[in-house]
Order: structure tokens, then sequence, then C-alpha cells
């Protein structure tokens, strides 16, 4: 199984390496907006899935080929990163090795009650817990949990790790339309995030392909309203990825753009970004795996995203 992908454009940190140590779509949840589709495992059971040290050569190899290959490494994956068992073993081994680069964690807050988990956490630079809902039954249309699992508990999960943790802490809160931005929610949804304290709230909404299809994101001027009802100076509206882009020459660019549409849709124009390529030197690409038929693109509010085909294996080979 091959972790690393990317580097990934991400939206709030730059050009990230991503770490995926979870097989795709293992979750403790089942959100609505998921980028990277329907959850086919519920769990909360930690498994330990790969061996640190095959993450840690990979990442080695990865460095050697590419110096200076990323400004981030980030475990987001097709899943819920915290269900990998060895989670801190792994963190404390890559901030050892890679200390100047900073090591993040995207995570559902889920499982932030069981202490295990929040000592695995500490050795990260910044974790980003997501905080959708501030009730049961927001909390149950937005994030559709595994049926053990009860909003009191993560929220005391998500307090306590606040309480403990000395990095960055950053909370995403994702805006669905019709489902979490009404006003009476975001009253009490923004009491919980002023009681955090987070070092920032990044208020986003749905810009890629969601896991249902009748899932609506938010306009800019919907999030800034939103915005009122959270601390002002903590809040950023997450925009979108910009990055200067260089022409280059890949050999390995079919196998990349597979990679990156594995775990999420991407636009041509981030992934362009991300890649260091002109949209030139990407179409010649994208066009020989439509017709493998390993990718397909698809308009979503009006942005053409590239997401893996239908019809196509995860590996890029055609069924």
């Amino acid at each position: 199984m091959e972790n690393l992908f990317g580097p990934v454009p991400s939206r709030r940190l730059g050009r990230s390496l991503g770490v995926d140590v979870v097989p795709p779509k293992t979750c403790s949840y089942d959100c609505v907006y998921c980028e990277s589709g329907r959850t086919t495992h519920l769990t909360i059971k930690r498994e330990d899935f790969v061996p640190p040290d095959h993450v840690m050569l990979q990442l080695e190899d990865y460095f050697q080929k590419h110096p200076g290959g990323a400004e981030v490494i980030t475990f987001s994956s097709a899943g819920e990163p915290t269900l990998y068992r060895p989670l801190g073993t792994l963190l404390r081994a890559i901030k050892k090795r890679f200390p100047d680069l900073p090591l993040v964690v995207l995570t559902n807050g889920s499982l932030l009650w069981q202490a295990e988990v929040r000592a695995d956490l500490m050795a990260s630079d910044r974790v980003v817990p997501s905080l959708d809902a501030a009730t049961p039954e927001v909390f149950k249309k937005v994030n559709a949990p595994h049926p053990s699992l009860e909003l009191g508990q993560v929220l005391e999960g998500i307090r306590g790790f606040r309480r403990d943790y000395r990095g960055q802490f950053h909370l995403e809160v994702l805006m669905v339309a019709g489902h979490n931005d009404g006003p009476e929610h975001l009253e009490v949804l923004g009491k919980e995030i002023e009681a955090l304290d987070a070092d920032q709230v990044e208020l986003n909404t749905v810009v890629r392909p969601p896991a249902k299809a009748d899932v609506r994101g938010l306009t800019e001027s919907e999030l800034k309203a939103i915005g009122a009802f959270f601390p002002q100076d903590k809040l950023q509206i997450v925009g979108h990825y910009c990055s200067p882009a260089q022409s280059k020459q890949d050999s390995c660019l079919a196998a990349r753009v597979i990679e990156l549409v594995k775990r999420r849709p991407c636009s041509i124009t981030e992934m362009a970004a991300s890649m260091g390529l002109e949209l030139n030197d990407l179409f010649a690409a994208l066009v020989e795996l439509e017709a493998r038929k390993v990718i397909e693109r698809r308009l979503f509010r009006g942005i053409e995203y590239v997401c893996r085909c239908a019809s196509g294996s995860p590996d890029g080979r055609p069924e």
C-alpha cells in the first residue's frame, strides 16, 4: 500500500505531502459532504493497518528524490487518521527525522475522548479537529456518526484535548446548506467554539463533489454572514489555493494524477499549481487518462474537477 500522496494543493496549508495510513473508506463518520465519498467501513476500532517503518521508508525515498518537495507533512486520508493505532509512534518518528517540516493532523475529532488518542497527537505541530454540529440532531444529519458515538462524548474529548495540547489548535467548521447553517444552531455552535478558544477557526464549505449529490455548499457572502456567529479575531474563511506554476517535465505525471484523485477530486488549476505545471502540460496527461477511463471530469458549482473514474480500479487500471 502506497501511503504518501501529493503534494496536494491544500487551501489552508500550501503544498502538503499527504500521509494516508487508513484504508479507504474507513471512518467513524459518514459525512454527507465528504469529498472522498461514502464510508464503506464505519468503525471506531483502532487498528495497525501498516507498519510505521514502512511509512518512514516512503518518506525517506520521497525527500531523497524531491528535496524541498513539500511545505508541510499532513496526516489526512480517505478515512479518519486517528483510527491508526501506531499513530503516536509514527508522528514521533517523523518529527525526529524531519524536525523542520510542520507536522499537521486533520481529524474529525470523534476519538479524542480516548486518552491514548490524545496522547498520540501530542507529537504533532498542529491538530485540526472538525466541529460541524452542536446539537445531536444536526450531528446525525451532517456527520452520520458510528452508532456508538454521541455528540456530548465527542465534545468532551475535544475540550479535554484543547486543555492539554500545547501545539497549534485549529478548528474546522464546515457548513452545508440546509443542514447546519440555521441561526438557532449557529448560536449554539458559536458558543461552543468560543469556549474552546481555538488558535484559529477555519470556516469552510462544500467546494468539491461531495458524498451525497444533493448536498450544496454556501456562497462567499453566505459564509461571511455565518462568520458573525464565531470569534472574529480567530476566524479565517478558507479560500482557494493559489500558487505560481512552473513548467517542468515529469515522467511520473500520470501516476501523480492518479494518486491525487484516488483520495479526493481536484480542480485542474489546483492540480497544476500543486505539481508546478503549466495547464497545457497537464492537459495532455489528463486526455490520455480520460481515454483509458482512469479519470473523468465533473462540473461542480461551475468548476471542473478531475475525479477517479467510477468504472476504474483504485490503482488506475480499468476494470
